[in-house]
């Protein structure tokens, strides 16, 4: 049984309003009791909770956000680790606060074009051409957003300036994340991931989507699911030239989110272990969705105009249908010869070697 950090009661309080507003967007009526205990727990996020991370603790520049900015950047950390949508928009982060007691008003200022977010760079912002600003406009976390709430990298202090010996009464050394040993062990937790999300895709669809709230298992499996992503991130994060892996340099090269991931994996494991060459968009649109609304916003992830198709990633059998979902579609051959790329390939590193480049990841 792991221990539960400050991290893994953030990453709760999210997956709360995130329940709520699906909740609210059918329709639903919210429960008193759960509106208050979110609410309660949100309240605790400045005292009890930012301060006890280290990527918070250390930043000076923090001290210029307020609660509810860190709470935006959290939101959109979670959504990011997730596998959600690439970004959010300003109605979607209105919606999310409102269920935490924040005014609308207060959202709307936090993300305006001269507010600290956007103006100390912790966003990306991208504003649409006949959209309003900040309503209509998208919204990413920056490298140093992400660093406020997951640090990659155990780094060294003055108080500490040699990785510490284990202990009973020290647990940082042997929290340290794992290496990968090869990209053949990296490419099977990849296809681990694939199949929480499959079990996720099963529990989402047991119930009556329009009807019914969702199932105590789809929340787990929902936890499951971006708990596992997380940690193949922190363990590709100190892997000596784990960058350098097929797929992940497929995923920079072409700036690929987790969906776009899960996609590609889904596409590349149907292939290689059940034989399925071609499957069909609704399938991978349906392993895409975290919640129900995510069967109606991901739709571009299986688009012509999507990134996977428009850069050639995937590809459609035969002529193009007037129907996007018609088309069934397949990994192109060559994505398949960069994934696997690297097979076979040994990694040969020892303690020192993985210091220097926990060091050297920290520094960048």
């Amino acid at each position: 049984m792991h221990d539960r950090t400050p991290l893994d009661g953030l990453l709760e309080v999210c997956d709360q309003l995130r329940n709520l507003q699906d909740l609210a967007s059918r329709g639903a009526r919210l429960s008193e009791e759960s509106l208050h205990k979110t609410r309660q727990q949100v309240d605790s996020l400045g005292e009890l909770v930012f301060p006890m991370l280290p990527g918070i603790h250390q930043n000076p520049a923090v001290d210029e956000l307020t609660p509810q900015s860190l709470l935006i950047l959290a939101l959109l950390f979670h959504g990011k680790i997730s596998g959600s949508s690439e970004a959010f928009s300003g109605i979607q982060l209105c919606g999310l606060l409102m269920r935490a007691d924040l005014p609308r008003s207060t959202t709307l200022e936090l993300l305006a074009a001269d507010g600290s977010l956007r103006a100390q760079e912790w966003v990306q912002c991208e504003v649409t051409s006949q959209g309003f600003d900040p309503l209509d406009s998208y919204f990413r976390p920056t490298p140093k957003a992400i660093n406020l709430f997951w640090l990659p990298a155990v780094a060294s202090t003055e108080e500490n300036p040699q990785p510490a010996t284990p202990t009973e009464g020290n647990q940082s050394a042997r929290d340290l994340p794992r290496p990968f040993s090869n990209e053949g062990e990296y490419l099977w937790e990849i296809g681990a991931w694939r199949h929480i999300c499959l079990q996720r895709t099963g529990a989402l669809f047991e119930v009556d989507l329009i009807a019914d709230e969702p199932t105590s298992r789809l929340q787990e499996l929902r936890e499951s699911a971006h708990a596992k992503w997380v940690d193949l991130r922190r363990r590709l994060a100190v892997t000596p030239g784990g960058r350098d892996f097929g797929l992940e340099r497929l995923a920079a090269s072409h700036k690929l989110g987790p969906d776009h991931i899960l996609l590609i994996a889904h596409m590349f494991f149907a292939e290689t272990l059940d034989g399925e060459i071609f499957l069909a968009p609704g399938e991978c649109l349906r392993l895409a969705a975290d919640h129900r609304d995510d069967l109606l916003q991901k739709r571009h992830l299986v688009s012509a105009q999507g990134r996977l198709r428009r850069e050639g990633l995937v590809v459609a059998d035969g002529e193009e249908s007037a129907k996007m979902l018609a088309v069934p579609l397949c990994l192109a051959d060559w994505v398949v010869e960069r994934i696997l790329a690297g097979i076979g390939r040994s990694l040969k590193w020892n303690q020192q070697e993985l210091e220097e480049f926990l060091r050297g990841d920290d520094e960048r």
